[in-house]
């Protein structure tokens, strides 16, 4: 008889439990999976598609530059993208980012300092963050999973924005894509991550005009299954948010069953859904 996806699960989770300890991504192989997982996927071109309708909806200052406030920058490389969809409705516009890791902090200066761009970063967390200035967007894109809490956090990105401001949110639902690193994050920080339904609930009672939008995006993980493959490899680890070359190959074996078996195959390719809901909220411009 075929094993079931959820015998698979139960049998990951009695592997975590064996498992005294386990550390999360270092800030260095982070970024290299992160960057790594991205490329297999085609979420960040929805993601632009339908950043370009909110843009053309939305009405910027005509009298100083756009402000951009990145929680969350990381390398730059999806923030590249973002600054050009607003760049074309703009005069001119200001960048400012903030991340908790010093490598991507380091990689979204340079990033932009190549284009000409004049950055400020803050290298911390975003409870932390205190700008001296309001800005007209503030956008997160899959950094909330991370955050102790989200309400305090988000009722701070509304208070930074200026009226008439809107901030983007993009995060995954909860679902198949997301069961394996949910147990793993279980494991290193005793919580679960926020998903999309956490921050809904989280935004409702701020009062904002909020609409939400499911992109389906997938990401092609044929080289999880190429044995000794290292971008399959970077793939798996920042599916799993762990090094999983330090489990032990029945646990290792285990992981891509449970990816496996939410997988479907298009040509010669294995391909996991990997859905995002795309969050805008409008903040009232001042009354006449």
């Amino acid at each position: 008889m075929a094993i079931t996806a959820q015998d698979i699960r139960s049998q990951i989770d009695r592997h975590l439990d064996e498992i005294g300890e386990l550390e999360a991504l270092s800030d260095g192989r982070y970024h290299v999976t992160h960057e790594r997982f991205e490329r297999a996927s085609n979420q960040r071109a929805l993601i632009i598609d339908w950043l370009q309708r909110v843009a053309d909806a939305t009405t910027f200052p005509a009298h100083r530059p756009t402000r951009l406030l990145s929680v969350g920058c990381g390398g730059g490389v999806m923030d590249q993208r973002i600054t050009n969809v607003f760049a074309e409705h703009v005069a001119a516009l200001t960048l400012n980012g903030v991340d908790p890791n010093p490598e991507h902090a380091r990689a979204f200066e340079a990033l932009f300092a190549e284009r000409g761009f004049t950055v400020d970063v803050f290298t911390g967390r975003f409870e932390d963050y205190r700008p001296d200035i309001t800005f007209d967007v503030v956008h997160l894109v899959h950094c909330l999973y991370y955050f102790e809490h989200i309400g305090p956090e988000l009722r701070n990105a509304v208070d930074m924005l200026a009226p008439g401001g809107i901030m983007i949110i993009l995060q995954a639902p909860n679902e198949d894509l997301n069961h394996l690193a949910d147990r793993v994050w279980k494991k290193q920080f005793n919580q679960s991550a926020w998903y999309s339904n956490d921050v809904l609930a989280a935004l409702e009672p701020l009062g904002l005009a909020t609409h939400k939008q499911r992109l389906t995006a997938h990401v092609d993980v044929t080289e999880c299954f190429e044995p000794g493959n290292p971008a399959g490899i970077e793939i798996l680890d920042f599916i799993i948010q762990a090094e999983t070359g330090k489990f032990s190959p029945p646990f290792q074996a285990r992981l891509r069953e449970s990816l496996r078996a939410i997988c479907h195959v298009r040509g010669n390719r294995l391909l996991a859904e990997h859905p995002v809901d795309a969050i805008v909220c409008r903040k009232s411009p001042p009354s006449v």
